[in-house]
């Protein structure tokens, strides 16, 4: 389960921040910013500032709703961590996430060449049926793959991966032309969940992100227009060990280096194959006062229907349990990585 929440808060929503903006770029301290707006102990801000990673569970509003925040101040020059986070694939293989690929600007099948799906995931595809399916498909996915794979034929397994490829290049492609309203929705159509209303559900419980930061907000909501000066964004797809069973994600990587100085890094998540039905993480990246280097502050939020009903009660409360260990371990992480 560890490694569920590890794809939600590292790669794969969240609020984190150090600007106010009005009529005049203000930059607030990110020390103040922690304990007025996001309820820090003076303890947990000075155990941030020793270089201590802490970690805060965000407030929920359903029952689908899991989000933390994270701060830790590191030595270093925050342009190393963008630059990175660039290069996700080697950062995904650094923190042990699993294979990860960086699409072309214009997305072409052999962006998706060593994408391959394991046993069990063509064992789900081979059951998935319209409105019972253990992959988060739409419909229309499904009925493709039982249309294009015959599942008694040896080759099974090679137009099932080729399928699957072709997939997520038209999630792609449909993506950077349509935005969200392109993605279309989770099974069942009956009773769907369109992921641009889930991922607005996340984007809309980040309030403080549209108070800090309203241009970029403005670009997470409306891409692909609306892009801010000296943004700059790219997807990739990953695969990793999410829970008892692999998860293949689509995913938007957005940097943008706010007016006020600090810059803000965005992983959000397009789709997943499995747990997760709308993530984003959020990353700030600001000097520290008196210059000695510059605070982190990562809020990870996501929606996931697993965490819904009576009986998913145990089951949240180790997922809580669980992100908050991993927001302290993999910032913590980050920040031995870059004092080297």
């Amino acid at each position: 389960m560890r490694r569920l929440w590890v794809m939600v808060f590292v790669a794969v929503v969240g609020m984190a921040a150090f600007q106010a903006i009005d009529a005049q770029v203000r930059t607030i301290d990110p020390e103040r910013l922690l304990s007025e707006r996001f309820g820090f102990s003076a303890d947990e801000v000075s155990r941030a500032r020793s270089g201590q990673a802490v970690a805060k569970l965000l407030p929920r509003n359903d029952a689908t709703d899991v989000g933390v925040i994270a701060a830790v101040r590191i030595n270093a020059d925050p342009s190393r961590l963008v630059t990175w986070l660039r290069d996700v694939a080697a950062f995904r293989k650094a923190a042990e996430l699993g294979l990860a690929r960086r699409l072309s600007n214009q997305p072409q099948m052999a962006d998706f060449a060593d994408l391959s799906l394991d046993v069990n995931e063509l064992g789900a595809l081979r059951a998935c049926r319209p409105g019972r399916c253990d992959l988060l498909l739409g419909d229309k996915a499904i009925a493709r793959f039982q249309a294009e794979v015959d599942w008694t034929s040896p080759d099974a397994e090679r137009r099932a991966n080729l399928s699957m490829r072709q997939l997520l290049l038209a999630y792609a492609e449909a993506y950077l032309k349509g935005g969200d309203q392109a993605l279309g929705a989770v099974h069942d159509e009956k009773n769907p969940r369109v992921r641009v209303d889930e991922f607005h559900q996340v984007l809309w419980q980040s309030k403080d992100l549209y108070d800090i930061a309203p241009a970029l907000t403005a670009y997470l909501e409306g891409f692909p227009n609306a892009r801010p000066p000296k943004a700059e964004q790219f997807l990739y797809w990953a695969k990793g060990g999410a829970g008892p069973e692999a998860s293949l994600t689509l995913h938007q990587i957005v940097i943008y280096p706010a007016p006020g100085g600090e810059t803000f890094v965005v992983d959000k998540q397009l789709f997943a194959s499995r747990y997760v039905d709308a993530g984003l993480v959020v990353i700030s990246l600001a000097p520290a006062p008196g210059g000695q280097g510059f605070y982190a502050i990562a809020g990870a939020r996501a929606r996931s229907r697993m965490l819904e009903g009576t009986a998913a009660r145990l089951l949240r409360g180790t997922v809580e349990k669980t992100t908050m260990e991993t927001a302290t371990m993999y910032l913590e992480w980050v920040r031995a990585s870059l004092s080297i």
